[in-house]
């Protein structure tokens, strides 16, 4: 048997979530994704609507969550409000993969000089604040999905890369890929089929953590008036918006804030299990 079948059939040993405590954050992440699909479907209430019901309490008939200050039901903006944020969360995420692990893995299966020029650029943009990135991406582009996508995306890749830069060195010096550069396998090929699934289990274990971030990223930018624009709920503008009436009616600001809470704690617990299921 081949060295990579050997740890592939490694990682599939050993199961995921082997305890119930080890399970709660999956099924926390379904459950967020649940709603975020499914939610408007279960939810009649318009979140955008505007009544002169305004703040009113928890548990009132019609609003289960009550209002906010412009009579909107706060439970259908919660719900609403998931869906923007973890699509910004997964595709940023999902931008950050592709760019990170593509640059790390041809900068540790190339080594040399190759590896010390790519591996500068990647320092570079590592001592550069991320979030600052961000925010001058997103501030020079203007608000929008598709710019703070781009923003988050680029700012976590470097990370993801300096990671995949040392699994790929690493895996580029065993038997099994110096066997393939002698039988004349091109190293296109070598990267994908021989050391990618090989590093897949540690790289995907910090993708899930950085899918935490990501959603920070998100609500923070949100929050400051730079991410998912009005009318449209978003949980981090909510907070926001909320913050005003935070002794009145402190519901505004806390559930928003707890779910988004939930959010990221959910996906960096969910980052561990899986590093200890695939490495």
């Amino acid at each position: 048997m081949s060295e990579p079948a050997v740890l592939a059939g490694r990682w599939r040993a050993r199961p995921f979530a082997r305890s119930w405590p080890a399970a709660i954050p999956w099924l926390v992440l379904a459950a967020l994704a649940l709603v975020a699909v499914a939610g408007p479907l279960l939810v009649t209430a318009d979140p955008i609507r505007q009544t002169n019901q305004t703040l009113l309490p928890i548990g009132t008939p019609g609003h289960l969550l009550g209002t906010d200050d412009l009579g909107r039901d706060e439970l259908a903006r919660l719900v609403y409000g998931a869906r923007p944020l973890l699509s910004v969360a997964f595709l940023a995420t999902a931008l950050a993969a592709v760019l990170g692990t593509g640059v790390g893995l041809v900068a540790g299966f190339a080594g040399g000089r190759t590896e010390g020029v790519i591996m500068r650029f990647v320092d570079f943009a590592l001592a550069f604040p991320s979030i600052l990135l961000v925010i001058l991406v997103v501030a020079a582009a203007g608000p929008g999905t598709v710019s703070l996508v781009t923003a988050i995306g680029v700012s976590l890749a470097p990370g993801l890369a300096r990671l995949a830069r040392a699994l790929s060195a690493r895996e580029a010096a065993r038997d099994y890929v110096v066997a393939a550069k002698l039988g004349g396998t091109r190293a296109p090929r070598i990267m994908m089929r021989e050391i990618l699934p090989n590093i897949g289990g540690p790289m995907l274990a910090q993708v899930v953590m950085t899918l935490s971030v990501a959603a920070g990223y998100a609500a923070g930018l949100s929050y400051l008036g730079l991410g998912i624009q009005p009318p449209t709920p978003d949980w981090g503008y909510m907070v926001q918006a909320g913050q005003e009436f935070l002794f009145t009616a402190p519901r505004l600001v806390v559930l928003p804030a707890a779910l988004t809470l939930v959010l990221v704690v959910a996906c960096n617990f969910a980052g561990d299990d899986l590093r200890d299921g695939l490495v």
